[in-house]
């Protein structure tokens, strides 16, 4: 039996991508860069020093920083408390520790943010661990918040967990570190991105995991 699962965040158990892609849409063109909607999807849940990077060749590191921190700033005051919960995240938490499953959280997102989602979401009370993007140095695709939580977890390996997320740089993490993955089409990137990435599975919505249980 698998030993754990490991859930990302933002657009996994909270549905906020397109309130995430509008507070940087609206940050980089107050900075004079002009982007879609489009072109941010193609970085959603990518680190966001690295995504600036790439959106902004040549860009300086106190530029990169700068921006990061106005857009955090954006959205807190604008669009945070606007992002529900997925679809029956609390159920599939209580099942899947009904299951007897170990259950982490590993999120970009910062403890303060975390909380905020989970006054609707009611879940950080049954997970077994939680790893916040402040307690490394980069968010996915680097495996530390995976491999943080899994060592939270006291898991058998990462071959023994699932990691559940909704963008192509949460397979190229859980796949860093021997995990099965889990890819949620509730991120704005199609099945075929997904399983490219390395997910070897794609699932409409998070309360479908369970599934992965029912034959077991």
């Amino acid at each position: 039996m698998t030993a754990a699962v490991i859930f990302d965040v933002e657009g996994t158990l909270v549905d906020c991508v397109p309130l995430i892609l509008e507070s940087w849409r609206r940050t980089l063109l107050s900075a004079g860069h002009s982007f879609t909607l489009k072109d941010l999807q193609a970085y959603s849940g990518m680190d966001g020093e690295w995504m600036l990077e790439r959106l902004l060749p040549g860009s300086g590191a106190e530029l990169r920083q700068k921006l990061l921190e106005e857009q955090g700033k954006v959205y807190r005051a604008d669009f945070i408390r606007q992002a529900p919960p997925c679809n029956g995240v609390r159920p599939l938490f209580e099942e899947l520790k009904g299951r007897g499953v170990a259950i982490g959280i590993a999120t970009t997102c910062n403890a303060t943010d975390l909380a905020i989602y989970d006054e609707r979401m009611k879940v950080v009370e049954i997970a077994d661990a939680v790893s916040c993007g402040e307690t490394v140095k980069h968010g996915k695709p680097d495996p530390a918040l995976l491999a943080q939580c899994l060592e939270s977890l006291k898991t058998d390996g990462g071959d023994a967990a699932v990691a559940v997320g909704d963008t192509p740089f949460d397979a190229m993490a859980g796949k860093a570190l021997g995990m099965r993955c889990v890819g949620l089409l509730t991120g704005g990137f199609s099945a075929a991105i997904l399983t490219g990435a390395g997910h070897d599975y794609v699932f409409d919505e998070v309360r479908q995991v369970s599934s992965l249980w029912d034959a077991r």
